[in-house]
């Protein structure tokens, strides 16, 4: 029955949906990222800044022309004075509706680290929500791969690493035998198991024939959509399931694993990640980082002693807890940091934007996204102030990986 009156829910906001009046921003737009082969990645990126500028409808704020560089992809190659000898790189993947945006400052850490940097645009994002509608699961493999490849010919050493579905996607092609095996696998919140909706996405194709949107939300933030289309409910399943299925098939997984998380995501299924890193993910130079409150004991029955912990509840800084995104985001971020337009009321919880926006500074708490009521006003947490021990880590085990030894 639950799942019969979840298909019914549904299918009215399909419904629903389908009457309202269509608009730019949620239709598709006149062109579509494809999957070729990466040749040039100059060449790749100049594409790519021509589809983004084609499709892009901007938001309200920021002008057009940053709104399209913010959105694209970029490759960063090691600081000035690094070694011209051995050459390590990596890959790394954004997540569902996000840009490559969201790794800037990973992305200037490692490159200072001498490591080249490369990101990605995946399919139907970085423009409008409506490229969503169409967007495949499919293509964003091919993406990876094709991308993957092209690195691993110009590095001696590649990497890939992801976040949310990017961490789903980069988890699919390391255990793949589709291409050239990464020397390490680094994800972030990656999208192995979900809560709340892991149960109902198999619904998401079902209502994809009634209409094209679950929900169409104010588009507030330049590089990531806020409305959600039946399509991608329907394609992240089709990679969480293929995700899992390369794990759960393998008793003991050699590849090298860097993994974060924090505890009190509203997305991302925190004891699956934790299981499959202990039971599964055998390499002794395997090392993940969880942040949760640490005023609370973490269970011995999870206990290992490559797992780091780092403390959410900062009350000096009116933080109760980390979210998923805030997680790769450092405090001197130019849309997520402090001060930044997108810190503050990003996303409120239990509260209206205008009715966040007015309320004093210190009334105003930062936490993951929930709808239960919590005893002070909360918006979500869009930056990491632990960012640069996360940095360090994920350094210190491609440095690691590198040389062939653990950490």
């Amino acid at each position: 029955m639950t799942i019969l009156r979840t298909l019914l829910v549904l299918l009215v906001l399909a419904a629903t949906a389908a009457c309202a009046t269509s608009t730019q921003l949620y239709s598709p737009g006149p062109s579509t990222l494809g999957a070729e082969p990466v040749t040039d990645f100059d060449r790749y990126v100049e594409s790519v800044k021509a589809y983004v500028d084609t499709n892009l409808v901007p938001v309200y704020g920021f002008e057009r022309e940053q709104q399209v560089q913010w959105n694209l992809p970029y490759r960063l190659a090691p600081a000035a004075g690094c070694s011209s000898g051995d050459r390590a790189g990596i890959l790394l993947v954004h997540g569902l509706s996000d840009s490559p945006f969201v790794f800037r400052d990973l992305a200037r850490y490692l490159a200072d680290q001498c490591v080249e940097v490369r990101t990605l645009l995946l399919q139907g994002h970085g423009t409008r929500p409506g490229d969503m509608v169409t967007a495949s699961a499919e293509v964003w493999r091919e993406q990876v791969r094709n991308h993957f490849i092209a690195l691993s010919q110009e590095v001696d050493r590649a990497f890939i690493g992801g976040f949310s579905l990017g961490g789903a996607l980069a988890t699919d092609y390391a255990l793949s035998e589709t291409g050239p095996r990464p020397a390490g696998l680094i994800a972030v919140a990656p999208a192995w198991q979900l809560n709340g909706l892991r149960d109902y996405l198999w619904l998401a194709p079902i209502a994809d024939v009634f209409a094209d949107f679950v929900e169409k939300e104010p588009e507030l933030n330049p590089v990531k959509y806020e409305s959600f289309s039946f399509n991608a409910g329907s394609q992240i399943g089709d990679v969480i399931s293929a995700a899992q299925g390369r794990i759960i098939q393998q008793e003991s997984i050699d590849m090298p694993l860097f993994l974060a998380a924090t505890e009190a995501d509203s997305v991302i299924n925190l004891e699956f990640l934790v299981t499959q890193f202990r039971e599964r993910f055998s390499n002794p130079g395997n090392a993940m980082v969880i942040f949760r409150d640490t005023r609370t004991p973490w269970p011995e029955a999870q206990a290992d002693e490559r797992i780091r912990f780092l403390n959410s509840y900062l009350p000096d800084a009116n933080i109760l807890e980390f979210s998923h995104q805030s997680l790769l985001i450092a405090p001197n971020n130019e849309l997520y940091g402090l001060g930044a337009p997108l810190q503050r009321c990003l996303e409120p919880n239990n509260i209206s934007l205008e009715g966040c926006r007015q309320l004093p500074e210190e009334d105003l708490w930062f936490s993951a996204w929930h709808d239960t009521e919590r005893p002070v006003y909360t918006s979500r947490l869009t930056y990491n102030p632990w960012f640069d021990d996360l940095a360090e880590a994920v350094g210190t085990f491609i440095q690691a990986n590198e040389s062939g030894e653990a950490p």
